[in-house]
């Protein structure tokens, strides 16, 4: 699941993509509209595009002309003042940018010639907040402060409902619906044994079923791991499933629900889809509630409340913690300290968390960063490579070897400017009208209809004396192509969506023999889908080539220096490990975090406990892990004894028995996207899920 501080990297890096020099100015009328489709791109939901563009810009904007009479740049600071002069050809448009700089520099004493009442934008000032409303606002830090959780139960209700209705915090609309659904599980207090005896007729017709249809691998695995006889794990299966439909026939009961949106902002109206989820989130409740009732401190016979984490949800609690430490005392004051530290450390990449009172009736505290998946390969860090780069490039410090610095910045370059690239490529290739015909098959009209709606394309086409509904394919895509070297030629960069992804959207399509299956008409081999496909193939090809690059002038570097050396690797490699040990959490978890931090994957509920214990036992580690110096030390061993794998991207261990794989640390192109996705190496899975399944037996 995508945490805040990735989605934040992924609209900067698109919107400073989208701008001609590559430095978004949010004084610029068209930079903020590039914004607002670069976030569109990404599917944020149109309430975050609001937020994010009403903290950027006031209501007051700055518009710039040039002056036909005086020749020099004029300043406006009202939309409509600055249409006028527009319309009456007293002035002419100018690059929004470049006139800044001008106005600047010929002292800004120019003014428009003429005032009126400003014209209302469609993004309003925010409100100044009366007392009461800062008060409602800080409702869950004041019932906290007085003891009890009714700000955090209506705030979680009023969340549920939005979830039920798609909308979506970081993860997206279909994850935060899975978070939601585990959530209110959790609040619902559900008790197994009750809930079977009120519908025990009813989960007997599904154990039929499941004991009819045989039981798949995923039925199995979890069995296994529940440590369950046959006949008892098909009773656990069947409970689940009454459940899950249960709560399937409620959110279909909401025809404007999460359910029935279309695409990625939901559901799509299928069954199956949801009720995966539904199973996820049974299983994780039913996990969750061991761990805490068994294993944390949170005194569980005490009211408590799990709540879906979102920032201003996070910074209440942790405002109230704060309250706290500033007026205890005492041994109350160092619990508040640690519970604060504990807090801020985890709610940088949990999910949920579990809010409530220890047994002395202090706040406590359990997080938790959910997975659907209990075959535990879920990716616990997703990224994009030039950040990830940047990462590796910031852990090498000063001492790195030129070569490896430079690489690392060649590769950042390069993976940034792959999208660049193709709309280039896609400008300069010759259509034909095999590529024509391609473009009108319906797999891609999704991709051309971007072009028909695209305002900047059908305002210079209007401009230039074209109807695009009069156009044929091919004339539109080298009309398109036209555009796109204008832009290119005035120093800007056309968007990727749709002046290059529609060519690679045709390579992506053509490589497939089904597609030529259906469309035997066409000549694959003409020349423009071949450079399409060879631009899709070079796209796709980027990420995985500077990766291995870059992780071969690691291990040269290191060779130059005189490593591996006794076993130990050199401080390229050793700075690599660390940077893969950090994005999946494996130094925090070896520092600690026991009972304060679960990492829930369907069934599986693990704790820093079980991955500081796998990382030692596979490693060979065999030095104390229950002192803040044999924690250090194993940190240190990783580091010196991990290997990369270039080809696989995976961490391993290896011994005399072959290799153990700790880490999968995937680097690649994910349709018209990049991505560099970590999680548990194969043999990490068994050992963590191993652990689990023995703690639940006893």
């Amino acid at each position: 699941m995508k945490h805040i501080s990735e989605i934040i990297e992924e609209i900067l890096v698109e919107w400073a993509y989208r701008v001609h020099d590559g430095m978004p100015n949010p004084k610029n009328a068209q930079h903020i509209q590039e914004l607002r489709e670069s976030m569109e791109e990404l599917n944020l939901p149109n309430k975050v595009i609001y937020e994010v563009i009403q903290n950027l810009i006031n209501e007051e904007q700055i518009f710039y002309s040039r002056s036909k009479e005086s020749g020099r740049i004029v300043q406006y600071k009202n939309k409509d003042n600055y249409e006028k002069g527009i319309e009456d050809g007293s002035h002419e448009k100018v690059d929004q940018d470049d006139a800044a700089q001008e106005f600047e520099k010929q002292g800004g004493e120019e003014k428009p010639e003429t005032e009126t009442k400003p014209k209302k934008t469609n993004i309003p000032k925010t409100p100044i907040k009366t007392n009461s409303e800062s008060e409602s606002e800080n409702q869950i830090q004041n019932s906290l402060n007085d003891g009890n959780l009714d700000g955090i139960i209506q705030s979680q209700n009023d969340l549920q409902e939005k979830r039920d209705k798609g909308d979506a915090g970081a993860g997206g609309p279909i994850a935060s619906q899975g978070e939601s659904i585990y959530v209110k599980n959790i609040n619902d207090n559900f008790n197994v044994d009750e809930y079977r005896e009120k519908n025990r007729d009813e989960i007997d017709i599904y154990k039929d079923k499941i004991k009819q249809k045989g039981l798949s691998a995923s039925q199995k695995r979890t069995i296994q791991a529940l440590g369950l006889s046959e006949e008892d794990g098909i009773e656990y299966l069947a409970t689940r499933e009454h459940h899950a439909q249960e709560e399937l026939q409620r959110i279909k009961e909401d025809k404007n629900s999460v359910f029935y949106k279309k695409g990625k902002k939901g559901f799509n109206g299928n069954d199956e889809a949801y009720l995966e989820w539904c199973r996820a989130a049974y299983d994780g409740t039913v996990e969750t509630r061991r761990v805490l009732d068994n294993d944390t401190n949170l005194d569980t016979s005490q009211p408590h409340h799990a709540v879906q984490s979102e920032k201003e949800i996070d910074d209440q609690v942790q405002s109230h913690l704060e309250d706290m430490v500033k007026n205890s005392e005492g041994e109350d004051k160092e619990y508040y300290e640690k519970e604060l530290a504990s807090f801020k450390k985890f709610r940088e990449y949990h999910d949920t968390f579990v809010i409530g009172k220890d047994k002395n009736g202090r706040t406590h505290i359990v997080s938790v960063s959910n997975k659907k998946g209990d075959d535990l390969k879920d990716p616990h860090n997703n990224t994009t490579p030039a950040k990830r780069l940047s990462v590796i490039k910031e852990r090498f410090g000063e001492d790195v070897a030129k070569r490896v610095s430079n690489t690392i910045q060649e590769g950042i370059e390069t993976v940034s400017d792959t999208k660049q690239s193709a709309v280039k490529r896609s400008s300069q290739l010759q259509v034909d009208d095999d590529l024509s015909k391609v473009c009108e098959t319906k797999e891609m009209q999704t991709y051309i209809e971007k072009l028909n709606n695209h305002k900047g394309f059908q305002e210079w086409l209007q401009t230039s004396g074209y109807k695009s509904e009069e156009l044929s394919t091919g004339e539109k895509l080298k009309l398109m192509q036209d555009y796109s070297r204008m832009l290119i030629q005035n120093g800007q960069k056309p968007a990727y969506e749709p002046f290059g992804k529609i060519m690679t959207k045709v390579g992506e399509f053509t490589r497939t023999k089904k597609f030529r299956e259906n469309y035997s008409d066409i000549n694959f081999e003409s020349p423009a889908i071949n450079e399409c496909i060879e631009i899709k193939k070079d796209e796709k090809e980027a990420v995985s080539k500077t990766h291995k690059k870059v992780v071969q002038e690691v291990g040269e570097a290191d060779s130059e220096l005189g490593f591996p050396k006794d076993g130990k690797n050199g401080p390229h490699t050793q700075g690599y490990i660390d940077s893969v040990l950090d994005v999946l959490h494996f130094n925090t978890y070896i520092d600690g975090g026991d009972g304060k931090m679960i990492v829930q994957m369907g069934i599986n509920g693990a704790q820093p406990k079980h991955i500081r214990g796998c990382l030692k036992d596979l490693s060979g580690f065999d030095g104390d892990i229950e002192t803040p110096e044999g924690r250090e030390s194993l940190k240190t061993h990783l580091r010196e004894k991990c290997k990369i794998d270039s080809d696989s991207g995976a961490v391993n261990i290896e011994g005399p028995d072959g290799k153990t794989q700790l880490a999968e640390d995937t680097w690649r192109t994910a349709g018209t996207s990049q991505k560099v996705a970590s999680g548990f190496g194969s043999d990490f899975r068994k050992c963590v899920s191993g652990k689990l399944t023995e703690e639940r037996k006893q």
